[in-house]
């Protein structure tokens, strides 16, 4: 609402009338994007509240049915003698089933992983997509689709907390789609390695190779003519630790050491970050998960290329796998590596299957 000033003279005497509107500066979309992740991550809190709440009403449903029950086989007078038997038996048999053996053997395409895709890595080889809106308020679709295998592993069988040493493939194609040209292919980098992994107690090693190799869009060169392409081909040695100190946090870090590099790539990189996983009391209701990854590159003087995520997951007991629904936040260089040089800061939302 504009304002009258009025301007006097020395003497008190009113000699004119302005009006004066004051001006609001908008916020950058930089400081927008953070307004966003930070109600972004209160909503992540509620709704970590409100999972735990609920997983707590079903472990003490499931405890109070659970008493119920053995109260009806204990306290039972009605039944037959020998019904009274067999029941104390299946009991007895189900109460005393032994856990998970740690016997080590020679397992020829086992199931399940001894070292996991870091959840908020970019890179990593996983079935995942991805839409966010950038600082210029351009529109992407991340895409990923691949997936990482074991191929033999001498140590504990299943896949549930497995022990020992296992041979890893993975592969992964990371595309990204620009939604506002009628969804063209700008970019896409192709991952392929191979890795020998080893688990023991809370920590986790691995020592490999893998290759990245960069390609742009035709459609994406037709529409800029003068674009320059650069062939950005990694071939490198990988070395990466993790420690994880519960069921619930996961810390890791990795150094990798390209022998080939071409097209404005430099030979190190280094990534590292944390993870809160924690185990959903009940299946069907899942559980919250953050992760941060930040990763630097040599190629970049290494300016730090930060992903973080907040969301829901649900994982299987059987398998290990996991699918997850949440938002993604990034700041810094462009994790589609044809555009080297190019920084982003963006805020979106996807869905990730975890190996």
């Amino acid at each position: 609402m504009p304002l009258l000033i009025s301007r006097a003279s020395p003497m008190g005497r009113v000699i004119e009338m302005v009006a004066w509107t004051p001006t609001q500066q908008p916020l950058s979309r930089m400081s927008t994007y953070r307004h966003l992740f930070l109600i972004g991550t209160i909503c992540f809190v509620i709704l970590l509240r409100t999972g735990l709440a609920i997983g707590q009403d079903w472990s003490t449903d499931s405890i109070y049915h659970t008493d119920e029950l053995g109260i009806l086989f204990c306290e039972s007078e009605q039944l037959p003698e020998n019904a009274i038997v067999s029941s104390s038996e299946a009991c007895d048999t189900a109460m005393s089933s032994s856990p998970v053996s740690n016997q080590r053997s020679l397992h020829l395409l086992p199931d399940g992983l001894l070292w996991r895709s870091y959840l908020a890595g970019p890179h990593e080889p996983r079935i995942s997509t991805v839409v966010f809106r950038d600082q210029k308020d351009d529109v992407f679709w991340d895409a990923t689709l691949g997936g990482r295998v074991g191929l033999l592993r001498y140590g504990t069988a299943g896949a549930v907390k497995p022990q020992g040493w296992q041979w890893d493939l993975e592969g992964a194609v990371m595309t990204r789609l620009d939604i506002l040209h009628a969804e063209d292919v700008e970019s896409m980098d192709y991952r392929f390695g191979t890795e020998l992994t080893a688990a023991e107690g809370p920590w986790a090693i691995k020592l490999g190779y893998f290759h990245i190799s960069s390609h742009v869009g035709d459609e994406y060169l037709i529409r800029n003519p003068t674009f320059q392409r650069v062939n950005y081909v990694t071939e490198s040695l990988i070395v990466g630790g993790s420690f994880q100190s519960s069921a619930t946090f996961r810390f890791y870090g990795e150094i990798a050491d390209a022998f080939r590099a071409s097209g404005g790539a430099a030979r190190y990189q280094f990534q590292t970050g944390l993870e809160y996983t924690p185990v959903a009391r009940s299946l069907l209701v899942g559980a919250p998960f953050a992760a941060a990854n930040f990763n630097f590159r040599e190629a970049m003087d290494y300016d730090v290329a930060t992903t973080i995520q907040l969301g829901w997951s649900f994982q299987s007991l059987e398998s290990g796998r996991r699918i997850r629904f949440g938002i993604q936040y990034g700041d810094g260089p462009t994790s589609q590596y044809e555009f080297l040089g190019r920084s982003e800061e963006y805020l979106g939302g996807g869905v990730w299957f975890d190996y």
